[in-house]
């Protein structure tokens, strides 16, 4: 992963743990190299960790009180009671995300909340290289060869209603842009129209009542 990339993730981990309060009991869904595990142990939260490879979490091991080596697609839920369940870059990956979002909602605590980010295939570049008969695969980003869905800020709305949650707040991510004056005029652009400047967004959700 290049540098770049990886101060991207970072961020968006930042923007999540954001969203999450002190001493928090969280399921990291996809929980990958554990880079959330690790920031979340700074606000004392209590973390469990599922992905299907849970030997890329190495050394950060120990920010985890339980990992879970399971595809969400298969996996039993054993457990209830978590403040937040995290989908982190995670739902585009899947055939049906909607089941996974409805079926996690049993894990959650009666105030509990879902915490999902999603890039975003309209970002303008990528509307720009279609516009000029381009579609390209990448190894890693908005489009990653291992996506299999991909969501625009509207459908990525659609997901997350239709599987029982209303939205409460939304983040646009963007791209790690060194000079300060660029990153604070595309900052704006992305909050003014998320649906093109936005790489990405999180989503704070809670089930609907």
């Amino acid at each position: 992963m290049n540098i770049e990339l990886l101060k991207f993730f970072m961020r968006k981990y930042h923007q999540i743990a954001s969203l999450i309060a002190e001493k928090s009991h969280v399921l990291d869904v996809g929980c990958g190299e554990g880079q959330l595990g690790s920031i979340l142990s700074l606000k004392e939260c209590t973390v469990d960790g599922l992905d299907i490879n849970i030997d890329r979490v190495n050394n950060k091991r120990k920010y985890y009180k339980n990992i879970f080596l399971s595809d969400i697609r298969e996996f039993e839920i054993e457990k209830s009671g978590y403040n937040h369940v995290v989908f982190s870059d995670m739902l585009e990956h899947v055939e049906n995300p909607e089941n996974i979002l409805k079926n996690s909602s049993k894990m959650l605590s009666p105030n509990g909340k879902i915490v999902i980010s999603i890039p975003n295939v309209g970002y303008f570049m990528n509307r720009l290289g279609l516009l000029l008969g381009n579609w390209n695969y990448t190894d890693e980003g908005i489009l990653d060869n291992t996506h299999i869905r991909f969501f625009t800020l509207e459908t990525a709305k659609k997901l997350i209603r239709s599987s029982g949650y209303q939205i409460c707040s939304t983040i646009p991510e963007t791209p790690v842009i060194s000079a300060f004056w660029k990153r604070t005029i595309f900052s704006l652009l992305a909050r003014l129209w998320p649906s093109l400047f936005a790489i990405g967004w999180v989503f704070d959700c809670e089930a609907k009542s």
